[in-house]
């Protein structure tokens, strides 16, 4: 959390420099500052929080699903699965599987949906009801699940790398037209003073930084929306 909130308040700073450097009005800074915080705060932040738990309950997911049917092929049974795939699960999810202790064993696996609440789990309880009722070879009747969950990691892998390219390519262009306006301010600056206080002149750099912040909404939702089957359905209850 804290490295997301220092990279939204530096982006919010250079914002209002580069608004100060453009108009040397203290106040249209300062305004273009507190709409950057505000928005920030308010909007990006919980977007990339939302985002970051999404991902990482997925990773979660992922590593329970494979440790838990490697461990009941081995063991043969739900409760020493259990205990072989919780101890390598992170403290959090340790310590909130802790509090299940009173339920039974397919008890806690159930409940335990409303924490993976992703399709894939869904899935897997129903495999292993049909595993406890009918026997069988418990890799074999996972086959599925294990390519499909392995298919979603793939998928969140490669959306974050794109993302993260595209986020270069966009700082990129953005810094490039912000050093345009630096240059020409003090390159040109008898030019400059003369129509630093026409009306339009302001317009045009409020417009462009308040254009700024909202290509910066348009990439995180473009870039932070996961196409995990399950996941939609959560948010909308949540």
């Amino acid at each position: 959390m804290k490295s997301r909130i220092v990279i939204l308040l530096i982006i919010s700073l250079l914002a209002a420099l580069i608004t100060y450097i453009s108009l040397s009005n203290i106040f249209i800074a300062a305004g273009v500052l507190v709409i950057y915080l505000i928005t920030s705060l308010l909007i990006f932040e919980p977007m990339m929080k939302k985002h970051n738990e999404k991902v990482t309950r997925f990773h979660e997911c992922y590593h329970f699903l494979n440790n838990f049917i490697i461990s009941l092929s081995i063991k043969k049974s739900i409760k020493g699965a259990l205990e072989s795939t919780v101890g390598s699960m992170p403290n959090q999810f340790i310590e909130m599987f802790e509090s299940l202790e009173n339920m039974s064993d397919d008890g806690k696996l159930d409940y335990l949906s409303t924490y993976f609440y992703f399709h894939v789990y869904q899935l897997f309880l129903q495999i292993v009801k049909l595993w406890e009722e009918e026997g069988g070879d418990i890799l074999q009747m996972s086959k599925y699940l294990i390519s499909e969950i392995r298919n979603n990691e793939e998928y969140i892998t490669k959306s974050d790398s794109l993302w993260k390219s595209k986020n270069v390519e966009i700082a990129i262009l953005w810094a490039f037209c912000a050093f345009i306006v630096v240059v020409l301010r003090f390159s040109l600056k008898d030019f400059y003073a003369s129509i630093q206080t026409q009306t339009i002149f302001i317009a045009s750099i409020i417009v462009l930084m308040l254009f700024i912040l909202f290509s910066i909404f348009l990439l995180l939702q473009r870039g932070m929306h996961l196409k995990i089957k399950g996941s939609e359905t959560n948010e909308k209850n949540a």
